[in-house]
C-alpha cells in the first residue's frame, strides 16, 4: 500500500465516522422543518443581496467584512492522520510515514482554500454590491484571507502540540487571532492599493507557512502526542452533539452543596405522586448550572438572531428555538428518570408518563413564549405583539402533543 492510499483509507473511514455521528443528529424532522427551509431563505437573500444592498448594511462598517472571513477561513484543522497502531508496524517505516503526513498536509491545505472560497464567496456581494469594492480588492483580500488561515491553523497546530495545559495555550492562540485580524484590517483596509505591500505580505506569509510546514515534516518525537491531537480531531463531531445532549464536560471546581435548594424542603405544596416527581425533577435540574446553561444559551442567542436577522428569518429562528428547547427537556427528563436519584422511589410507568408531560411543558414553555414575545416585539407594528404569543402557544401545544404520541409509541418515555 502506498502512502496515498493510506492516507485516502483513513480519510474516508473518518468521513463515514463523522456522518455516522451527524445522522443520529440530522433526522428528517431536523432537514425537513429547518435546514432545507433556511436554505432556500438564505439563498433567496443571497440572490436579493447581489441586486440591491440590504439596508441595514449602511450602518455596518465594511472593517467588520474581516470576521466572518476570518471564521469561516479558519473553520478546518491541520491533520496528520496517524494512528496508535502506527507505533507497531508504520513507525519503523519512515518513507511511508513521511507521505502519510505529507498526504494530511496537503490535504488540510485544500480544505482551507476551499473554507476560503466558501467565506469569500459568502461576502461578496456584501463587498461589491453594498461597500463598493472592486474586483482587484476583493482578489487580494481573498489572497491574505487563505494565506493568513494557512499560517493561523499551523500556528494554532504548534501552539497545541508544544502547550499541554488549556488555560496557557489560550494566551498565545488569542495573540495569534489578534496579529492576523491587524493584519486582515490593513491589507483591506489601505494594503491593496500598493503593489509592494501585497508582493511583500504575500511573500513573507508564504514564507512563514514553507518554514513552518518545514519544521513539522523534520520534527521528531511527537508521534504520540500527534495521536491524540488526531483522536481529538476525528472525534470533534461526537464531542460537539454529546456536548449537547446532557454529557456535560469535567467541570472547573465541583461544590460540596447544591448552590439552590440545599434542604428537601418541597416547591410545591401539592402531594400528589406527579408533583412529587416533577419537584425532584425541577431541583436535580436547577441543581446542575450546566443544564442551566444550554437553555439560557438558546434564549441568548435566539435573542440575539431575533433581532438582527430577517423577518421571514426570525420564524425560522423561533422555530429551531421550539426544536431545541423540546429536545432539550427530552433529554433532560430521559437523563433524570434514569438517574439514581430518581430510583431512590419507585415509580409507577403512567405516573412517570403523566409527570413527564407536565415536566416537558413547564421546562420549556416560558423560555419558548419568551423568545414568541421577542420577536413579537422585533415585528414591524403592535400586531406582532400579540399575534406570536398566541401563535406560539398553540404550536408549543401542538408541538408537545407530537412528541408525546411519538415517545408513547416507541415506549422511550
Amino acid at each position: 500500500m502506498t502512502s496515498f492510499q493510506l492516507w485516502w483509507q483513513r480519510e474516508r473511514d473518518d468521513q463515514r465516522f463523522k456522518i455516522r455521528d451527524l445522522r443520529s443528529a440530522l433526522d428528517w424532522t431536523v432537514w425537513l422543518y429547518i435546514l432545507i427551509p433556511g436554505l432556500v431563505i438564505g439563498v433567496a437573500y443571497y440572490r436579493s443581496w447581489w441586486i440591491l444592498p440590504p439596508e441595514w448594511l449602511a450602518e455596518v462598517p465594511e472593517q467588520l467584512a474581516v470576521l466572518p472571513l476570518f471564521i469561516v477561513a479558519t473553520f478546518w484543522t491541520l491533520r496528520l492522520y496517524t494512528e496508535e497502531a502506527d507505533q507497531v508496524y508504520l513507525l519503523q517505516n519512515v518513507s511511508l510515514m513521511d507521505g502519510l503526513k505529507k498526504w494530511g498536509i496537503c490535504y488540510s491545505l485544500l480544505k482551507g482554500l476551499v473554507a476560503t472560497i466558501i467565506g469569500m464567496t459568502l461576502v461578496l456581494p456584501l463587498l461589491i454590491t453594498g461597500w463598493g469594492w472592486g474586483i482587484e480588492r476583493c482578489a487580494v483580500t481573498g489572497l491574505f484571507v487563505l494565506l493568513v488561515s494557512w499560517n493561523i491553523k499551523t500556528s494554532r497546530y504548534f501552539i497545541e502540540l508544544f502547550v499541554p495545559s488549556i488555560w496557557v495555550k489560550w494566551l498565545p492562540i488569542g495573540l495569534v487571532n489578534l496579529i492576523s485580524i491587524i493584519v486582515f484590517l490593513l491589507i483591506s483596509g489601505i494594503g491593496w492599493r500598493y503593489e509592494w505591500a501585497v508582493a511583500l505580505g504575500g511573500g513573507s506569509l508564504l514564507l512563514l507557512l514553507l518554514a513552518q510546514l518545514r519544521a513539522r515534516m523534520n520534527m521528531q518525537g511527537t508521534f504520540f502526542h500527534d495521536v491524540v491531537m488526531e483522536r481529538g480531531h476525528k472525534q470533534s463531531v461526537t464531542k460537539f452533539l454529546m456536548g449537547r445532549v446532557g454529557v456535560a464536560p469535567m467541570p472547573l471546581f465541583t461544590r460540596k452543596q447544591p448552590m439552590l435548594f440545599r434542604g428537601s424542603r418541597r416547591i410545591s405544596k401539592k402531594k400528589s405522586p406527579e408533583v412529587r416527581m416533577i419537584d425532584l425533577y425541577l431541583k436535580w435540574l436547577l441543581r446542575s448550572m450546566g443544564k442551566v446553561q444550554y437553555y439560557l444559551q438558546v434564549i441568548g442567542w435566539g435573542t440575539a438572531a431575533i433581532f438582527l436577522l430577517p423577518l421571514i428569518v426570525k420564524v425560522v429562528v423561533l422555530l429551531f428555538a421550539l426544536y431545541a428547547l423540546i429536545s432539550l427537556s427530552r433529554v433532560d427528563w430521559s437523563e433524570f428518570t434514569s438517574s439514581s436519584y430518581a430510583n431512590l422511589f419507585q415509580w409507577h410507568q403512567s405516573i412517570q408518563e403523566e409527570a413527564g408531560k407536565k415536566a416537558l411543558k413547564l421546562v420549556s414553555m416560558p423560555s419558548f413564549l419568551l423568545l414568541c414575545i421577542v420577536t413579537g416585539v422585533a415585528f414591524p407594528g403592535w400586531l406582532g405583539v400579540v399575534l406570536f404569543p398566541l401563535g406560539g402557544w398553540f404550536v408549543f401545544k401542538e408541538s408537545l402533543q407530537i412528541v408525546h404520541r411519538n415517545m408513547q409509541s416507541h415506549r422511550g418515555f
